[in-house]
């Protein structure tokens, strides 16, 4: 699994690093510090020694020990860089680097000045110093870096690991007993909460496979049989309200046999078993569409517009298309009492119109009915959920009132 900009690794890297810079940081400081502290500990203890010096001069100024030291009875005689900025302190940064230190009377009956620039190791060294601490520092980020590079990669591989295998389980072929290879801490207890609920969801999986063929077997089954028996009544002499009351039949296994086909393409889907997308002509699909669900146009002012040219192809499933179609069909010549209902292909998609009542705010979702719906309110939100797992877009647009304007996209 490759590093993220916010994985844990790079994290696990970042947060030694800074550590490794601070560290390095304060000690540097340190030693800045501390070697200063020492040279100026120096120049005390020599300014303590000439005062003792001058002390045991008997009240008269003596020579001093070293001849960078020098005697004043007042400040008038001090040298012109030091008079101009003394105010009574113990050290001052003079002109052409020269650097004094100042015992002011007191402990002697006079000023003792040591101008001490000659005298200096850490100041005239600073930039060797500071680049023997900017190498150490560097040094000590490069490697502490890379032993937490080290540690961040031996501490994640197991999850890197169990993170490429979920991500390349697929839903008929879930991995099991693999959480006895991780190690026993955290990721082993996340690795084994994995291989339960993945367990779970494979014996779910397992079910909805049993039930899928099933179901197609014993649902398509029956009602192949009453759609046939329908329609050998149909083609008898009967009366008109029998001849109806067969229509109604007809209709309904038509309706029944729709439905099945839809939720079962949408347990193959949820399984991975869906074929391949194909190019696939629209015209053919579109006139068998019209023609099956025409009975639900008997009695109405409706016109059927189809601009769909012979040439016109998408790259879909075909078998989620058609369901698609047929349902988006359905609905139109079901709810549409009088005006049109146009099927075109418009900028590569294939579009759906009519002059219906519209869909109401609200009615896209499962379970939601309009008034005159006579179903359970799902046939909206399957064929969204068909449409999505086909890869098909799907964009409805309508409102009450104005008609329904339903899009397909390849």
């Amino acid at each position: 699994m490759s590093a993220r900009p916010y994985s844990l690794r790079r994290r696990i890297v970042g947060a030694f690093t800074v550590f490794a810079l601070a560290t390095a940081l304060c000690f540097s400081a340190f030693s800045l510090v501390f070697v200063y502290t020492v040279e100026d500990s120096f120049f005390d203890n020599m300014l303590r020694q000439e005062t003792a010096h001058q002390l045991r001069g008997g009240g008269q100024p003596v020579k001093p020990l070293r001849d960078f030291v020098s005697i004043h009875r007042d400040k008038s005689t001090f040298p012109a860089d030091l008079a101009r900025q003394f105010d009574g302190g113990r050290e001052y940064f003079g002109d052409a680097g020269r650097h004094y230190h100042v015992v002011p009377p007191g402990a002697a009956p006079y000023y003792i000045v040591a101008e001490v620039s000659r005298e200096l190791v850490v100041r005239p060294r600073l930039p060797f110093l500071a680049g023997v601490l900017g190498v150490l520092a560097l040094a000590m980020v490069a490697l502490t870096a890379g032993f937490g590079y080290w540690l961040a990669r031996r501490a994640t591989a197991p999850l890197d690991r169990l993170a490429t295998l979920v991500a390349r389980a697929e839903p008929g072929r879930l991995p099991r007993g693999f959480a006895r290879e991780f190690p026993d801490n955290e990721i082993g207890a996340l690795a084994k909460g994995l291989e339960q609920a993945m367990d779970r969801i494979a014996d779910f999986i397992e079910r909805e496979q049993h039930f899928t063929r099933d179901a197609s077997h014993e649902l398509r089954t029956p009602l192949a049989v009453v759609g046939g028996a329908a329609r050998l009544l149909a083609g008898q002499p009967l009366a008109p309200q029998q001849a109806a009351q067969v229509q109604r039949i007809a209709a309904a296994s038509q309706a029944m046999a729709q439905s099945v086909d839809t939720l079962l393409a949408l347990a193959r889907e949820h399984l991975g078993q869906a074929p391949l997308a194909e190019p696939v002509l629209l015209l053919p699909l579109v006139e068998s569409v019209v023609v099956q669900h025409a009975h639900l146009l008997d009695g109405k002012a409706v016109e059927v517009v189809v601009d769909v040219d012979a040439k016109d192809c998408a790259v879909c499933r075909r078998g989620a298309l058609s369901i698609l179609l047929s349902n988006l069909v359905s609905n139109a010549f079901g709810h549409t009492m009088a005006g049109q209902v146009r099927i075109a292909v418009d900028q590569g998609c294939l579009v759906v119109t009519d002059s219906g009542p519209g869909i109401a705010p609200g009615l896209h979702q499962a379970g939601a009915k309009g008034e005159a719906s006579k179903g359970l309110g799902l046939g909206l939100s399957i064929v969204g959920r068909l449409a999505a797992r086909s890869g098909i877009g799907l964009e409805i647009e309508s409102a009450a009132g104005t008609g329904t304007r339903a899009v397909l996209r390849f």
